[in-house]
């Protein structure tokens, strides 16, 4: 029996068919979902590439900087002149020439966008087919093998910017490259840059390259040169002809084939140029070769010129000039190398002294030091600092301070002759024991008479303590700085004899007032300083406010003839010869540590020093007459072909006489001496003189200094 399915299921394909179709979107509307999620993954996009650039700074560029470029301050050697307009030196910090766009040389220019940027005149900061020309490359063989960098982008690199390598730097090198072209011309990029980038061997821009590689100025270079300088740009330190100059030849010949593409030479012209032999010349500092402590100097006292704004006296292309004679530079730098032979030989000596803890000065070396001045005017004409300046740059003509010994005793007989003293009042000489303080006269004559005038020229230092005692030390310490001395004086008795110590300056000041008749003059190396444009930034003061009358002219007077009779008479007899338009004083300080002359005419004061950085005694080697003087002498007669020497002026109310030079009374033949009108000796004989000769019974030969 069948049974019959109580369930009425249908057949399969009728039940598929009763199953409902899935809806699927049309094409439109997948579009349209594309679309909108296309929309929102670019606004997305785009506006995390604006927040990016926004928070770069890319589009709120500051405009300062611009302004920077704009108003861009060119970096110039500060150049140092000597009176003639001649220069001496050079003062930077980095060495740059700075050379205005119309005297660089064209075919330089040409070079330069030739090799760095051939398109640079056409387009307007950015090179974009370079970019991509570039990207392409990289991309296929994996380096970067080409730059796409115009010299725009690489100026605003090296004066906006830095150099990291980051893509943060990349964005704003283009948008700050666009800007500038916006606001600075084609000449005006050129000009910074050339000026402005390292090249090598110290030197920026092109006017420095070519003072340091070729020894030439920018303006002078030949096509073949400026071709090498321009393919320093790109890399100066692997290009650097003065270290890889076969390196520094292929890379030129570069530079030319860039030039023969970019149609500025011909294929001809590059052979030929490529053919020529550079010659290279190898840098030498000026500063090393002229008046080198001089221009230290210099350097020195920019800061300390009142009125003279510049915040980098180094960089700013100042032009110095100032009171140097180059001649006479020379024959002081000749004068101390002539008697480096007689220095040498107290080095030997000076090793051998027996002297307290002497072994930590054996390698002492004896040092010699020149100043030479104009005391009609201040200027300081010419400066040794020592003996050898690549060996020791310490200026010694004017850093050091050094213990005067007998050339101090000027001051003290000017304030005794302003007190009323006499060249011809007789002084006993006798040991002197002040607190153990027991000075020797150099030839130990004692127990004798001797004029003030005689004890002056023989540099003894009994009668000049006996004096200073008399005058006191405190009025004398005075009279030294009316007179120009402005190292501080010690409230001692040894201050008369010089143990107080001073620089040359001082001396020179001092010297310079007696040479002027009594006018002290402030002691000056700078006449006036200009801007490259010859705009005056700083001038000397006139010379009415830097002289003040400090010594009554016939005192002055006075103590002239009696620093002549040093010459004639005394300590500096070996050159008595120049005494008749010269005068000066030596001076010695203990044990011969420090040895001096110094000496002047009306025109003309040098001061010269010889000694020790170390203050070591050498003992009996030396005295100022013996090491000092010689140079001294040679320098003065080598500048009478240069300056013709002429006699003291005397000013009215002054007497002569012929006096006794132990006994102060006149004679017919003796010491010529000078007084004030009315006070000369009247007497024609000495009780004195008649003692002394009575006690040994037997005339004296007092002439025999």
């Amino acid at each position: 029996m069948r049974i019959k399915n109580p369930f009425k299921v249908a057949p399969p394909a009728q039940l598929l068919s009763e199953i409902p179709k899935p809806e699927f979107p049309t094409r439109r509307k997948v579009l349209r979902v594309t679309a909108i999620l296309a929309a929102f993954i670019i606004s997305a996009s785009a506006l995390s590439v604006y927040l990016w650039l926004s928070a770069l700074g890319v589009f709120n560029l500051d405009t300062r900087h611009i302004d920077t470029l704009v108003n861009y301050n060119f970096h110039d050697n500060s150049i140092v002149y000597d009176r003639d307009g001649q220069k001496i030196g050079e003062i930077f910090d980095k060495y740059h020439v700075f050379v205005p766009y119309h005297e660089v040389p064209q075919h330089f220019i040409n070079a330069l966008i030739a090799i760095e940027d051939r398109k640079f005149h056409n387009h307007r900061g950015i090179d974009f087919k370079g970019i991509a020309r570039a990207l392409a490359i990289r991309l296929r063989t994996g380096r970067a093998t080409q730059g796409a960098s115009t010299l725009t982008q690489q100026l605003v690199r090296n004066t906006l910017l830095s150099t990291e390598k980051t893509l943060d730097r990349k964005i704003l090198e283009i948008a700050w490259s666009l800007e500038v072209e916006k606001h600075i011309p084609k000449e005006k990029i050129i000009e910074i840059y050339v000026n402005s980038m390292f090249l090598g061997n110290g030197s920026y821009g092109v006017g420095a390259a070519a003072q340091r590689y070729f020894g030439k100025k920018a303006q002078d270079l030949a096509p073949a040169e400026s071709a090498l300088l321009a393919g320093l740009f790109q890399s100066p330190s692997r290009y650097n002809p003065a270290r890889f100059p076969e390196r520094a030849k292929r890379r030129q010949a570069q530079v030319l084939d860039a030039m023969r593409k970019s149609g500025f030479i011909t294929a001809r012209q590059s052979q030929e140029l490529k053919s020529e032999t550079l010659v290279y010349k190898p840098y030498k500092y000026i500063n090393n070769q002229k008046a080198s402590w001089f221009v230290d100097y210099i350097q020195e006292s920019l800061p300390r010129l009142q009125g003279l704004r510049t915040k980098n006296s180094k960089g700013s292309g100042l032009r110095i000039y100032t009171t140097l004679d180059t001649k006479l530079q020379r024959l002081a730098e000749f004068a101390v190398e002539s008697h480096d032979a007689r220095i040498r030989d107290l080095e030997y000596r000076t090793g051998r002294v027996q002297i307290p803890m002497s072994n930590q000065y054996k390698n002492a070396s004896v040092e010699a030091a020149m100043l030479v001045t104009d005391p009609r005017t201040g200027d300081i004409l010419a400066m040794v600092g020592g003996r050898d300046y690549a060996t020791s740059q310490f200026n010694r003509a004017i850093n050091a301070l050094r213990s005067p010994g007998s050339a101090f005793k000027p001051v003290v007989f000017t304030e005794a002759l302003t007190r009323g003293f006499k060249w011809s009042d007789v002084i006993y000489v006798s040991p002197v024991n002040i607190e153990n303080y027991r000075p020797k006269n150099l030839e130990d004559d004692y127990l004798t008479e001797t004029t003030m005038l005689r004890a002056f020229y023989r540099s003894m230092n009994a009668p000049t303590i006996e004096i200073a005692t008399k005058v006191g030390i405190s009025p004398i310490i005075e009279r030294a700085k009316s007179l120009g001395v402005q190292s501080p004086g010690k409230e001692e008795v040894g201050t008369a004899l010089g143990s107080s110590d001073v620089t040359m300056s001082d001396l020179a000041r001092l010297y310079g007032t007696f040479a002027t008749g009594g006018v002290l003059t402030d002691l000056a190396a700078i006449e006036k300083i200009t801007n490259a444009e010859g705009t005056v930034l700083w001038q000397r003061p006139l010379l009415t406010s830097r002289q003040k009358r400090v010594l009554n002219s016939q005192i002055a007077y006075l103590m002239t003839q009696g620093l002549r009779s040093v010459l004639t008479s005394g300590t500096g007899q070996r050159s008595s010869d120049l005494a008749a338009f010269a005068a000066g004083k030596t001076g010695t300080s203990n044990n011969s540590a420090d040895n001096w002359f110094c000496g002047f005419t009306p025109d003309l004061v040098s001061i010269v020093w010889v000694g020790t950085d170390e203050n070591v005694p050498i003992l009996s080697a030396a005295s100022g007459g013996s090491v000092a003087l010689p140079i001294w002498d040679q320098f003065m007669r080598s500048t009478f072909p240069i300056r013709k020497p002429r006699g003291f002026y005397r000013p009215e109310g002054i007497a002569e006489a012929t006096i006794h030079p132990m006994f102060g009374h006149r004679v017919s033949t003796g010491a010529r001496m000078y007084f004030l009108t009315g006070n000369q000796p009247l007497e024609t004989e000495s009780s004195l003189e008649k003692i002394s000769n009575s006690s040994d019974g037997a005339y004296r030969n007092v002439f025999r200094h």
